[in-house]
């Protein structure tokens, strides 16, 4: 098996907010559908028109928006951050947990439908499972997030073709400042699953968090938007004249706020992840005052069958490879570039170069 090393041509900031600028290059150009459900961010092939799928994702907001409680104003920006830093180390440092979800993404006229399961064991093992399995027309395609606190895979495969990346998380700590910040995880947690998705959203966006009720139940909503800014800044980055479609401007989180009725468990825990489309330019200026009637949802992720399970053994979390023929890119470099890690490494290189040359 061969490695494609990444290429330290690109910067490492293509990652913000979890959208690859490299994706955000391509997307309009591509007859592809997205799931919006991980930093990944995978194209599938094209969906079959299922009906009216525009009219049936405009119900689907109307039916499923939270209603919000009265006398409740938005909080700030830094209270929001405060509840999703709650939410990264929750999921990192608490027990284990399995869960089922679901997704549904909409273009125009077309529709596509996810379920999936997640599964960690928690208490900072870095041990996860994260798998999703799509149907369209063409075929069944599906996306493999992995960890043993060691190593994290991700693969994908679309109709025929497979995908295989892979991330040293060990490595990640191996230069790290033993003495973290408090609202800091190590580095080796912050790769895949939930938690990069939440971190992602948490960079280069404006938060606000307001209490509402979902389905009966209380939960927090933090609503992310993306500053004009820089959305200004991603796109004269891409060199595209128009937002892509499948970008989301927008983003909101549903919290539990009790967890489950009879149980309690699962407080702090997301349970639903909305995405929005930014307003085309055209309606932009004839709808400034209803936003919500110029944005529209592009996908919706729901997190349900939510329990503690006993933490399994370590080797259910380990990937086995049954793709001998294929390639893997190996993506640690990046990660290490990405959280600030080649710089210390460097200096640490520069200072031991330095002690040898004096003693």
């Amino acid at each position: 098996m061969k490695i494609d090393r990444y290429n330290q041509t690109h910067p490492s900031s293509e990652r913000r907010c979890g959208f690859p600028v490299r994706r955000f290059t391509r997307w309009g150009t591509l007859p592809s559908l997205v799931t919006l459900v991980f930093a990944a961010f995978l194209p599938f092939a094209p969906f079959e028109a299922v009906g009216n799928a525009s009219e049936s994702a405009a119900a689907t907001q109307q039916a499923t928006s939270e209603k919000k409680t009265q006398n409740d104003l938005p909080k700030s920006h830094d209270a929001a951050k405060k509840l999703l830093r709650r939410v990264v180390f929750g999921l990192a440092s608490g027990p284990a947990f399995e869960s089922k979800f679901r997704q549904r993404v909409w273009t125009t006229g077309r529709e596509g439908i996810g379920v999936g399961t997640y599964e960690q064991s928690g208490y900072q093992t870095g041990q996860f499972h994260l798998q999703m399995t799509m149907f369209d027309g063409d075929g069944k395609h599906t996306l493999q997030q992995i960890s043993d606190g060691r190593l994290s895979w991700t693969r994908t495969a679309i109709a025929d073709k497979v995908t295989l990346k892979r991330v040293d998380v060990s490595r990640l700590d191996e230069w790290t400042h033993p003495d973290l910040p408090e609202d800091q995880l190590p580095l080796r947690l912050r790769v895949g699953g939930w938690i990069e998705m939440l971190e992602s959203i948490e960079q280069d966006h404006q938060l606000q968090v307001n209490s509402a009720t979902m389905t009966g139940q209380p939960v927090w909503v933090i609503t992310a938007v993306m500053p004009q800014s820089q959305r200004d800044e991603l796109m004269k980055r891409s060199g595209r004249s128009e937002w892509p479609e499948l970008y989301p401007a927008k983003i909101r989180i549903a919290i539990s706020k009790t967890g489950n009725s009879k149980t309690g468990f699962g407080k702090f825990l997301p349970v639903r992840f909305e995405y929005y489309s930014a307003a085309p330019a055209a309606e932009t200026s004839t709808t400034k005052n209803n936003t919500d009637h110029a944005e529209r949802l592009i996908s919706l992720v729901e997190l349900y069958a939510i329990r503690e399970i006993t933490a399994p053994p370590v080797e259910r979390f380990r990937f086995e490879n049954r793709d001998v023929e294929v390639n893997f890119t190996n993506e640690t470099s990046r990660y290490m570039k990405q959280f600030g890690v080649d710089e210390q490494v460097q200096t640490a290189e520069l200072d031991e170069r330095r002690w040898n040359t004096h003693r």
